[in-house]
């Protein structure tokens, strides 16, 4: 009795990539393999090696799945028993490729500041490459252009049709300052203060270069500087963050002249019986922001008159302002003489009425003397009357009529000693 072999065509399901009965597929996926079914046959399915590949499901039909775990090649064996129990076989060598392990590299730093970029490339050239960045595909060639903060990688198809994907690249974009800065102060021979408002996200600004438009040079977030010459002068701040990132700003600025601070004043000589002084500002385009007469008195009126108290010398300041707040100020000396004024009647009436009852010096400013001695002697030379008060006169009681000598000795308030004498007749 004969047996009859049958021959049995395996078929690849889903695969394009038969070559003639070998096959070629990518490590780490799955696949179907079958033969042409027949009615009431029995399929056995064998893998050579099995460190490579695995039957995953359908062995004892005529379609299987089998799991590539491995590179390598493997010989895929099956055997049909038919109904009658006629057997036949047939086989096939499976290549299983590995998975293209694309590279990228970058050109350059991958930490930049805005405004710069870096080129990312690809190890080696694939049929089709797909670069993405948060799930965007971007582009399809082998370097690109980053010019902000992303995760790039490439996906990559050999000529297999296996599909790597590179691991990925980070970049940081890092912002550059916002340069800004103010000025306070805008006249020659005044100093005008420069201050950085300059703002930056996320990093922080470590350093700043001013160029002050005449020739200087600065450093800081707050400066100051002195131009000597009024006119236009281009003023320009370089801030750096401490990644490095800069940028700059300029700002042409108008520096004005001086307004010259002068006044007039009458009369120019006071004394403490004339004590009052008008003032007349004569500042071209000016306007007057403080008149100081050296007194602890002030003023801000245009044209002020001032009366002194006291003799002396004072230097009265005037403080000037103009409409770009430009400033100036100017001094002159002020004295004020002090007037000596003594009167001492020549006769009293002590003799209970209200007229003339008592006998003393009036004057001006004696409340101001740093000293006072007022002395009355009768006519044979004796003191009857003695003070140191210049509030206490003599009422002549116990006093007969005549004629009484006095004398007055006195230090004024400037510091002069004067001594003052003559007669007074007392009438009852």
């Amino acid at each position: 009795m004969y047996r009859l072999k049958l021959v049995i065509l395996i078929i690849f399901v889903f695969s394009i990539e038969l070559n003639a009965q070998d096959a070629r597929y990518c490590v780490g996926t799955s696949h179907d393999f079958g033969v042409p079914p027949t009615l009431g046959s029995i399929y056995n399915w064998q893998i050579q090696n099995s460190t490579i590949a695995s039957i995953s499901s359908g062995n004892g039909t005529e379609q299987i799945l089998i799991d590539l775990n491995n590179t390598g090649l493997f010989q895929l064996m099956v055997e049909e028993v038919d109904a009658n129990g006629c057997i036949g076989y047939d086989s096939v060598l499976v290549e299983i490729t590995p998975l293209p392990t694309p590279n990228i590299f970058a050109l350059g730093p991958i930490a930049f500041c805005e405004g710069e970029r870096v080129f990312l490339q690809v190890d080696s050239i694939y049929p089709t490459m797909i670069w993405m960045t948060n799930g965007d595909t971007i582009s399809i060639f082998p370097e690109i252009m980053v010019d902000t903060t992303g995760e790039y990688f490439i996906d990559v198809t050999d000529t297999n049709g296996c599909v790597g994907r590179s691991p990925s690249i980070n970049t940081l974009q890092h912002p550059n300052p916002d340069v800004d800065f103010s000025l306070d102060g805008v006249c020659e021979n005044i100093p005008s203060f420069f201050n950085d408002i300059s703002v930056i996200p996320d990093d922080s600004i470590t350093e700043r270069i001013w160029h002050l438009g005449d020739g200087s040079l600065d450093f800081g977030d707050s400066i100051m500087h002195i131009y000597d010459l009024e006119g236009d002068y281009d003023v320009k701040l370089i801030v750096f963050s401490d990644f490095g990132c800069l940028d700059s700003l300029t700002k042409t600025i108008t520096i004005f002249n001086q307004p010259t601070a002068n006044f007039t004043f009458s009369p120019y000589t006071i004394s403490t019986l004339q004590p009052e002084v008008n003032f007349v500002n004569t500042t071209f385009n000016a306007i007057p922001m403080l008149w100081d007469f050296d007194d602890s008195t002030t003023s801000v009126m245009e044209n002020p008159n001032h009366i002194f108290e006291d003799p002396g010398l004072y230097d009265v300041k005037l403080t000037v302002i103009d409409i770009n707040q430009c400033i100036d100020s100017i001094s002159k000396q002020i004295i004020m003489y002090y007037d000596f004024v003594l009167y001492m009647p020549n006769s009293f009436t002590p003799n209970g009425d209200t007229h003339n009852p008592k006998f003393g010096p009036t004057g001006m400013r004696m409340e101001k003397y740093f000293s006072y001695h007022f002395i009355i002697y009768n006519q044979w030379g004796e003191k009857v009357f003695e003070t140191y008060d210049i509030n206490d006169w003599w009422d002549g009681n116990n006093a007969i009529d005549g004629v009484y000598s006095w004398i007055i000795i006195i230090e004024d308030e400037v510091g002069k000693i004067r001594k003052e004498a003559g007669s007074v007749t007392l009438i009852k």
